[in-house]
């Protein structure tokens, strides 16, 4: 999806990835992009049992990380 700022500098794109891009109207160039914080940003799934090698990384895919040490 795209749609232009009402002062027609700046040209806003979404996209299936989440992200939201600002683009300036002049140079092409990206001014700034904004991400949604995923479901479980941050949660460290390092030491939790019970869970299939699918459920790691379906929960990775979502933010959660995972130490390999």
């Amino acid at each position: 999806a795209i749609a232009l700022t009402p002062d027609k500098q700046t040209l806003v794109s979404g996209s299936t990835d989440g992200t939201i891009r600002l683009w300036d109207i002049a140079t092409g160039q990206t001014k700034k992009i904004l991400r949604p914080k995923r479901p479980y940003e941050e949660m460290n799934i390092t030491d939790v049992s019970g869970l299939t090698a699918a459920q790691k990384d379906a929960l990775i895919a979502l933010g959660a990380t995972h130490s390999t040490l």
